[in-house]
């Protein structure tokens, strides 16, 4: 089976996504594409959508098989995941078929807590949670977040 990547990684969480894809899949099979069996499409979250910078590539998507598969920075739930993959997912051609998807949680720039914590001093009941999953997020993806996209490309029948 050959396939293509599209990928947009801000921070690198889900460009390490897209490494495992390709050892899963094995790099020899990567192709362009417009001559892939199924492209993997990845994102990091923006806003509970994917990456605006990815739009002028969607139109490739057209009537292929698609993965989707991405990262965001708030995590913790399935359901919150499922909800940010069917945004993914609606940005797609209609004609496009999604075989599969995984989200995980990625680790989010320094910048970022320390804008929470300067938020909390005056709203500590409304940023302190954001700032514990900011913690939580730290280390991410890890190796059982790629192994968990490793098993969701076995699972759509993408790999062995």
């Amino acid at each position: 089976m050959s396939y293509a990547i599209i990928c947009s990684s801000k921070t690198g969480n889900t460009k390490r996504l897209a490494q495992r894809a390709r050892e899963v899949l094995g790099e020899k099979n990567e192709v362009a594409v417009e001559a892939a069996d199924v492209v993997l499409l990845g994102s990091w979250t923006d806003k509970g959508r994917l990456d605006p910078a990815l739009e002028p590539a969607l139109p490739e998507l057209a009537g292929k098989r698609v993965f989707l598969f991405g990262t965001c920075g708030f995590g913790g739930s399935q359901a919150y995941y499922d909800r940010v993959l069917d945004r993914f997912a609606s940005a797609l051609p209609e004609d496009a078929q999604v075989v599969g998807r995984y989200m995980c949680q990625g680790q989010m720039p320094l910048s970022v807590r320390e804008r929470y914590v300067k938020m909390a001093e005056q709203d500590p009941a409304r940023f302190a949670p954001m700032i514990e999953n900011f913690d939580r997020a730290v280390g991410h993806p890890d190796e059982k977040d790629l192994d968990g996209l490793a098993a969701a490309l076995r699972e759509a029948g993408l790999a062995e």
